[in-house]
């Protein structure tokens, strides 16, 4: 009885470090995308290489075929409903050029990772 609960305890002491920590060190780089009937805006954005980078994708309009964006160096595909942002963590990215389209290749843009 003694282990288990020692063990409990380690359990959740290491849960609540790793989520201080995600708190704490939560320095990622939030992207807001929109999707309207000019396509992506912004379509092309830099961001740091190394930094964990959140997509919030949201699309407003249903004028274009972008109902899903699509990140093939990442083999990611995302439904984007309407008027609904979309969350999408890209992670630590290295230097370099992340391009993402809508679903038909269409519409495209890219982030620049520097």
């Amino acid at each position: 009885m003694k282990k288990l609960l020692l063990l409990s305890t380690v359990i959740l002491s290491v849960s609540n470090a790793f989520a201080k920590e995600r708190a704490e060190g939560s320095s990622a780089q939030v992207v807001e995308i929109s999707v309207t009937e000019n396509g992506f805006e912004p379509s092309q954005l830099d961001v740091k290489a190394g930094t964990p980078v959140i997509l919030k994708v949201t699309r407003k309009t249903d004028a274009t075929c972008a109902n899903e964006l699509q990140i093939p160096s990442k083999k990611t595909k995302k439904d984007l409903p309407l008027n609904k942002t979309v969350t999408i963590d890209l992670g630590k990215l290295e230097k370099g050029d992340l391009a993402y389209s809508c679903g038909m290749n269409m519409l495209k843009g890219h982030l620049q990772v520097k």
